[in-house]
């Protein structure tokens, strides 16, 4: 008996200390999510009926905001198995945009963030003529993660970091990520996003632990890197864009708007990306993706974290030791 109740004190503290790592699996008919009230709702596994009751009931029915400019955070790690069934085109594009809205919105308030610890760093230094141990170590481990790369020492490499990292650490607006993601995919279509979430075919040069392309030469020297959800495709492909010298053109375009204070939205970037594919006409067909689909609405919209957020009405939790 005694042996019984310890095992059940063990696992209330269990259930207690484990309350931010909850997994739900559903009986029949139920939502499969994990959902945190002030985290948004994460899904797994979702079916599209499924996923289109829970964007209705948080005032989400169009695939872009229109009136409200607020965005539900809900979040997808992959994409629904009925997604690819879909027949109707326009249905399934709109879902692909109203599925990355949410994930791009995310992204984009952590670089913000990130900037912000960076924008601190650079006020104290200017008015101390100094950083100290925690910052330039913070700034160290951004100018690795950034590629900003100088020999300077001192003061001069801390005014040499600050400025590189402050054209490196910016927004890269959701409707370039969406566009390139539904051009790159031809809108989740492609195998390498059902089989790894290669939302932008990220590729690895002379290595084959990714997804190797069929219609290539058995002997090609690349593969397609895999991701373990749609955020992590995405938040690589931000890094890559705000690190990697190919894109220095949009980074140099982003910080001109920025000084001038004008917004950055994706059609005012899109003709920078002259050299991200050898596609023919790639930035025309940017430019009409974003136009066509509206996508700059949601350059503007916020993330809305205090929505219903529709949870399941019944919610079996199992804590993982």
């Amino acid at each position: 008996m005694r042996k019984k109740r310890r095992i059940k004190i063990k696992h209330l503290a269990l259930i207690i200390c484990g309350a931010f790592i909850l997994l739900s699996f559903p009986a029949s008919g139920e939502l499969p999510s994990v959902a945190s009230e002030n985290q948004g709702l994460y899904f797994e596994n979702i079916s599209i009926p499924e996923l289109q009751k829970i964007f209705k009931e948080n005032n989400s029915n169009y695939y872009i905001p229109r009136d409200n400019w607020q965005v539900p955070a809900i979040f997808l790690k992959t994409f629904p198995q009925d997604f690819y069934q879909i027949k109707d085109e326009n249905l399934h594009n709109e879902l692909f945009i109203q599925i990355l809205s949410p994930l791009a919105l995310k992204l984009n308030n952590e670089i913000l963030a990130e900037r912000a610890a960076l924008e601190k760093i650079e006020t104290s230094y200017k008015k101390n003529k100094k950083i100290n141990q925690q910052e330039s170590i913070w700034l160290e481990e951004k100018a690795k993660k950034y590629d900003v790369f100088t020999r300077l020492k001192n003061n001069s490499r801390t005014d040499f970091l600050i400025y590189k990292l402050k054209e490196k650490i910016d927004i890269i607006p959701p409707s370039i990520l969406i566009a390139i993601a539904g051009i790159e995919t031809d809108w989740g279509k492609s195998r390498f996003v059902k089989e790894g979430n290669a939302l932008y075919k990220e590729i690895l040069w002379n290595d084959k632990s990714g997804m190797l392309p069929l219609d290539e030469d058995k002997k090609a020297n690349y593969s397609i890197k895999k991701f373990p959800s749609l955020y992590d495709a995405m938040k690589s492909f931000a890094l890559k864009l705000n690190s990697n010298v190919n894109y220095a053109n949009m980074r140099t375009l982003r910080a001109d708007m920025r000084r001038r204070r004008k917004i950055i939205d994706g059609r005012s970037l899109a003709s920078s990306f002259v050299l991200y594919s050898p596609q023919k006409n790639f930035i025309g067909l940017l430019d009409y993706t974003v136009t066509f689909y509206e996508l700059i609405n949601i350059d503007s919209s916020k993330l809305v974290y205090q929505l219903p957020l529709s949870k399941p009405a019944k919610q079996e939790i199992v804590i993982k030791n």
